[in-house]
């Protein structure tokens, strides 16, 4: 699972970097990406992994615990996502059946 931790620092970093260098270029609410087809596609992809992402961490966490990472996940995306995987990673101590099911197994 190290390579996977390692992914997860490597996108959490890009992504924060992008979104910051997105943020200094154009305001989020200023953006042209919904008036593009492609661009509605995007977002509609994009949602719809979150939503299975969602699904996961209501899963896998206590309610109060999955309220919160979801909130981060709408809104952050796949910043959120990557955190998680490092997250569920430390807890899970190296156990693959504890990285998924969390408090499940």
């Amino acid at each position: 699972m190290t390579i996977t931790k390692v992914i997860s620092y490597f996108i959490s970093l890009a992504m924060i970097s992008v979104i910051l260098w997105a943020q200094n270029q154009t305001s989020l609410f200023d953006s042209i990406i919904p008036t593009l087809p492609w661009g509605i596609v995007s977002l509609v992809d994009l949602y719809s992994g979150f939503i299975l992402i969602a699904i996961w961490m209501i899963y896998r966490e206590k309610n109060t615990t999955s309220v919160v990472w979801v909130f981060f996940l709408m809104i952050l995306g796949n910043l959120t996502t990557a955190v998680y995987v490092i997250y569920c990673i430390n807890n899970s101590k190296n156990d693959i059946e504890k990285f998924f099911l969390g408090k499940n197994i």
